[in-house]
């Protein structure tokens, strides 16, 4: 086989299995029961996962327009998985901030550098926005490198983020693509 769009299929899913492992291995404080519920995303690619951070984003950001117990309901979630997420920042940061982002990428918005919102907010305009980011992102792998860039930021984001929504969110219509 000397195809080479056949070769370059299988380097695309040679790097996507190296990477769920590297996710494995980066989260080794799941148990068996854990990693059977929150599987999902180390299936998902790239372009996947980054879709998974953005609505989340959404999510985190989207406020009711009336008052009735169903929209006061959906508020309450809201600001549980806000909560959820805000008190799992020491593991999704792990020492590093907003602030260690390239330069070149945050340059022209203003993110609170300890906030897991305002984390989830920056790689939703990126990638909502992906036309305005470095070169290097831009383009046909690009998802995979901006989604690996901020992996090797900021390794436990996917996992724990999945795990606060899941918990929260699991039966929100946008959930639905992510279970």
């Amino acid at each position: 086989m000397n195809d080479p769009s056949f070769t370059a299929l299988l380097d695309l899913k040679k790097d996507d299995v190296h990477r769920k492992l590297r996710c494995l291995l980066t989260n080794p404080n799941f148990s068996s029961e854990e990693l059977e519920k929150y599987y999902p995303p180390i299936c998902w690619d790239s372009e996947k996962s980054l879709d998974f951070l953005c609505l989340l984003s959404e999510r985190l950001s989207w406020r009711p327009l009336e008052e009735s117990p169903r929209y006061r309901a959906a508020e309450s979630r809201r600001q549980s998985l806000r909560r959820e997420l805000e008190s799992r920042k020491q593991q999704i940061f792990n020492g590093k901030s907003v602030d260690d982002i390239d330069q070149n990428l945050t340059q022209e918005s203003q993110y609170d550098d300890e906030s897991v919102k305002d984390l989830l907010r920056f790689v939703r305009n990126k990638w909502w926005h992906r036309l305005q980011l470095p070169e290097q992102f831009v383009g046909g792998d690009g998802g995979r490198l901006f989604y690996d860039y901020l992996h090797g930021l900021f390794p436990d984001l996917l996992m724990v983020s999945y795990r606060a929504a899941s918990g929260i969110c699991a039966r929100e219509s946008w959930f639905a693509n992510f279970r």
